[in-house]
């Protein structure tokens, strides 16, 4: 008997997989499914339990599969586990279902995973190939065992790796390291192994792709043996680096005795041209090198490659102010990028729920680049704290049309007033997307009143 305990995207995934392996299941949530994932589950001939108290029904299970949001040290976690029941991640449940014949290529890290996943994927069926984009990213690793690609490109978070034992991807992508859930995980080293320690596992034939200008990365690696060959993507170039930017081109070479070819790629003509996308295609171009796709299977994937909303997505320029979302930038690494990228002075727009963000991080661009900080949602005492005496104006905003028009207000002609809220958005809103959504529609209300 397998207990599937939260009934969200990868639970429903979880269960549709036990179920088409002909599985008995016992399925758990606090809240009844979304109505689409009730439909599924209900086509699958499944039914359900809804209970603050998942202990009583998921104590029958052998094995239980949580889902995504349950936390280490969750209650009714600690007291199945007492019970020796085995519980384990939904991707740990898909990889040992998973087809001999696929690939697995993994992306994980604290930002830019979404949009690394989807370039990935992109550039792989640009060439050709059955691939999918699945895991965090929206669509159940689980549920994509029954679509069988040939590749899974898999958006894998902290949330969903520490209790992942056997998964063993073909190529792992690593986008640096940040201070990011600390309130989730208690300390940064509990999260940095959480995304990590899957890297012991990889054998000599894997590929290790990691992000060198993250310096807690590398050192956070260190704590690890690590047998996969490591290639490395930099900004800048410095020896040891495989791939880099250049200019307006992005410039890889795999140093190697059985590829000496260098290649050189250019970004002009390309969606591809804010700093953390451009870095995305490193990482991408060392993957096709690495997989033995072609330079034009590469370049014609830049051209064609359609970013992801709410990642430094333009929403509208008014009065000479550029209006910028990037309701997904929820670390500081992911706000850095959108402050170097923009190159403009700056009204920001941050808040929600904390996450126990190590704001000192951001002093510097902060200071260089912020004109001025509106602050949303319900945990701003730390994010006023850290930034007050760097920031020369700062207000408050009941809500997001009153953030906007108070941006508004703050803004001059040549600024951009942007929306990185390094937070979670639990306060206000159910996901960063309606969060991004919200924003988009006070600048469009704000553009029709003017």
């Amino acid at each position: 008997m397998i207990g599937i305990w939260g009934l969200g995207e990868s639970g429903t995934g979880a269960a549709l997989l036990a179920s088409a392996k002909g599985y008995p299941c016992l399925l758990v949530a606090e809240q009844p499914p979304q109505p689409a994932y009730a439909q599924q589950l209900r086509v699958a001939g499944l039914s359900w339990h809804i209970t603050s108290d998942p202990v009583e029904v998921l104590q029958k299970a052998e094995l239980i599969v949580r889902s995504p949001g349950i936390r280490p040290q969750h209650p009714s976690l600690l007291r199945l586990r007492a019970k020796g029941i085995p519980i384990i991640s939904d991707l740990e449940w898909g990889w040992r279902h998973f087809p001999s014949s696929a690939r697995l290529w993994l992306v994980t890290g604290t930002s830019g995973k979404s949009s690394t996943t989807s370039l990935l994927a992109h550039t792989l069926r640009t060439a050709g190939k059955n691939a999918l984009a699945c895991g965090n990213i929206g669509y159940s690793f689980c549920q994509a065992i029954l679509t069988s690609p040939d590749y899974f490109v898999v958006e894998a978070s902290s949330f969903q790796l520490w209790d992942t034992f056997t998964l063993i991807p073909h190529l792992m992508v690593v986008t640096g390291l940040s201070y990011n859930h600390i309130d989730w995980h208690g300390d940064f080293a509990a999260y940095a192994d959480a995304k990590l320690h899957i890297v012991e596992r990889l054998p000599r034939e894997s590929h290790l792709l990691l992000d060198g200008d993250s310096v807690l990365l590398e050192r956070a690696l260190n704590r690890y043996t690590i047998q996969a060959k490591r290639w490395v993507y930099r900004r800048d170039y410095v020896p040891g680096t495989h791939a880099w930017i250049e200019g307006d081109q992005l410039v890889c070479d795999m140093q190697t005795s059985e590829d000496t070819d260098k290649w050189e790629v250019s970004y002009e003509g390309t969606p591809l041209q804010e700093l953390p996308q451009r870095k995305n295609a490193l990482a991408a171009a060392i993957a096709s090198q690495l997989e033995g796709l072609r330079r034009a299977d590469l370049r014609r994937s830049f051209e064609t490659f359609q970013k992801l909303p709410h990642r430094l997505e333009q929403v509208d320029y008014i009065d000479g102010v550029l209006y910028v979302n990037d309701s997904k930038a929820t670390t500081t690494d992911a706000i850095w990028y959108s402050m170097q990228s923009l190159g403009r002075p700056v009204v920001w727009i941050a808040g929600g729920v904390d996450k126990g963000t190590d704001w000192g991080e951001l002093m510097d661009v902060v200071r260089a680049r912020v004109r001025a900080l509106v602050l949303i949602g319900k945990d701003t005492r730390r994010l006023e704290e850290a930034f007050r005496e760097v920031v020369p104006l700062l207000m408050r905003a009941s809500s997001m049309e009153d953030a906007v028009e108070k941006a508004r207000s703050l803004a001059q002609p040549g600024d951009v007033v942007l929306l990185a809220p390094g937070c979670a958005s639990f306060d206000w809103y159910s996901s960063y997307e309606e969060r991004g959504e919200a924003f988009r529609r006070a600048v469009q209300q704000l553009k029709s009143a003017t």
